[in-house]
């Protein structure tokens, strides 16, 4: 089938985006959160949320248009954002909404700089999962790993359920769209997987390209802008 094959480099634009999506659909894809098993012609579409949260709103609704489920992990321990943030915590209820799941995105490197016990690291997955529940209003149990350690891939974990485990990593095509460098080479070089975990990160992609400095410094100055915000609000 050529839809996949005929895809070339991504300059991360929301449009690029419905193309690369209405691809998946064309070459005979289905969409499916993740329910233990990826089966032959499904793919379970995650999106690590490092950056922008109204980024994230963007393509979920993208993808509510299509009718195809996602699942959008989000940091608890992040200087960038805040998911208590009464706008945060709007966007991740939209999401839902809109038909997408809403999983934990979690930072070992917050806690640690080498391996914990299974039981350090499941106690700390527990509580940010607790935390973000609390703002869902409902149980969260699939966590996601920022810059993901060796010691966290291709292994099930007790407690919780997660996103590199080998159903959805080594047992299965994975694809990432991590430090644009689909903008270096097609996200699908070898053609159509059998299945498939495809992940991005919404703060990479936008209504224009943008490179990757001029990304961050976005963020830095949105951050700064929300802080003065607050402090001026302190002065009145």
């Amino acid at each position: 089938m050529p839809e996949l094959a005929a895809l070339g480099r991504l300059s991360y634009t929301f449009g690029e985006y419905e193309q690369l999506l209405q691809s998946l659909l064309a070459d005979g894809f289905s969409f499916i959160p993740f329910k233990g098993s990826v089966d032959d012609d499904e793919i379970v579409l995650r999106h690590d949320v490092d950056l922008s949260p109204a980024r994230a709103l963007e393509m979920a609704k993208i993808e509510a248009a299509m009718d195809i489920q996602a699942t959008y992990c989000v940091l608890v321990t992040t200087p960038v954002y805040n998911l208590l943030e009464v706008t945060n915590a709007s966007i991740l209820h939209e999401i839902q909404a809109l038909g997408h799941d809403v999983a934990l995105h979690f930072n070992t490197h917050h806690y640690w700089s080498t391996q914990p016990s299974d039981d350090e690291l499941c106690t700390q997955v527990r509580a940010e999962c607790d935390v973000l529940g609390t703002v869902l209003n409902r149980h969260v149990d699939l966590v996601s790993f920022h810059r993901p350690p060796e010691w966290v891939l291709g292994v099930d974990f007790d407690g919780f359920e997660n996103a590199y485990q080998p159903a959805y990593f080594s047992a299965i095509t994975y694809r990432s769209d991590s430090s644009h460098k689909w903008r270096r080479q097609p996200p699908f070089p070898d053609g159509r997987p059998d299945r498939l975990q495809l992940l991005t990160h919404p703060g990479l992609w936008g209504e224009t390209p943008r490179p990757m400095d001029e990304i961050v410094a976005g963020v830095g100055e949105e951050r700064q802008n929300h802080v003065r915000t607050y402090l001026e609000g302190l002065e009145s």
